[in-house]
């Protein structure tokens, strides 16, 4: 799966998103992972997290810069993900893993497609299925047209046909780094039930 990503520290793990089976391409992100020791998490509000980018990382921003919205959210956070000192407030916490890509597979390129395209841009997307023998410029296509990468696989051998877009919109930034906590969330449950997660392979 190297084809797949660009990243020689690439890490995969299988979990569902959407209800729809994916594995996650993922780089751990050792400073945030140490933040989350202990169990510590962000949580499902969707608030919380625009909150959170709206701060930059690492940056004391005076409260009253605020909106009344952001204000209200911001008893809302976690402590281990801010420090707040006279009048002002400072970002720590950030997405645990950089997420590379999420691959769904089929025994079609349609279903695999389709499978993809369930996910949203929430974070770049790869559908992956057998050897294409006909249809090829069709679904090469149709992968291109919704911001899907394409790629067929054999065994081990992997051909992309279509790279995935890395970018990922602003409007689903939130829902972005909330799947990333997501993925985080598993890895770690795999580690502490022996379930090793899987190197991408060279």
């Amino acid at each position: 799966m190297r084809a797949l990503v660009d990243a020689k520290d690439a890490r995969a793990v299988d979990t569902l998103v959407r209800g729809r089976a994916v594995t996650a391409v993922y780089r751990p992100v050792q400073a945030q992972r140490r933040l989350r020791e202990g169990g510590r998490t962000l949580g499902s509000r969707l608030g919380v997290y625009q909150l959170l980018q709206t701060l930059p990382l690492g940056e004391w921003v005076p409260l009253e810069g605020l909106t009344e919205r952001e204000r209200c959210i911001l008893p809302a956070l976690p402590t281990w993900t801010r420090r707040r000192r006279s009048g002002r407030v400072l970002r720590l916490a950030d997405a645990p893993v950089r997420l590379e890509a999420l691959l769904t597979r089929a025994d079609t390129w349609v279903e695999a497609l389709d499978g993809a395209c369930a996910l949203s841009r929430v974070a770049p997307r790869m559908a992956v299925c057998p050897p294409l023998l006909k249809d090829r410029d069709r679904a090469c296509w149709e992968a291109d047209f919704y911001g899907v990468g394409l790629a067929e696989c054999h065994g081990e051998d992997v051909r992309v046909l279509v790279n995935a877009p890395t970018d990922v919109p602003e409007t689903v930034a939130a829902l972005h780094w909330r799947l990333a906590e997501h993925v985080h969330r598993v890895v770690v449950e795999h580690e502490t039930s022996s379930d090793p997660v899987t190197p991408v392979p060279q």
